[in-house]
């Protein structure tokens, strides 16, 4: 998609700090953050990560589309990680790109994540 690009390890680091310490388990942090850090174990590590969240709700209703999402979050902008890749990218175009996958995306605020599984709804992380 257009509004994607590339980022380097350092904010990919930086992103992943942020969201285990905000919302993955005390006991599982380092282990969730190294994992997601490099591809050799990401996809393995997407699709166990709703386990270890430790706040997560499912994505309802019209929050659950791409358009849904920009209309309650706006164009908020951040991190998705795929099982291959990390990319910056938007909250709606991360949920259009999600569907029917393990993947996470971390919005730059870092007080909002959400983690899309293949069989099952999206589910949104949030510090408020």
């Amino acid at each position: 998609m257009a509004n994607e690009a590339a980022i380097d390890q350092r904010a990919l680091h930086a992103a992943l700090e942020l969201f285990v310490k905000t919302f993955v388990v005390a006991d599982k942090r380092s282990q969730v953050r190294n994992r997601l850090a490099t591809a050799d174990r990401r996809d393995e590590t997407l699709s166990t990560l709703p386990r270890w969240l430790v706040r997560g709700v499912p994505l309802e209703g019209a929050d659950r589309s791409p358009a849904g999402a920009v209309k309650r979050f706006g164009e908020l902008v951040g991190i998705q990680l795929t099982a291959t890749a990390a990319h910056r990218t938007t909250i709606a175009s991360a949920l259009a790109l999600g569907r029917g996958s393990a993947t996470l995306y971390i919005a730059d605020n870092g007080n909002l994540a959400v983690v899309t599984v293949p069989d099952g709804t999206a589910l949104l992380c949030s510090r408020f």
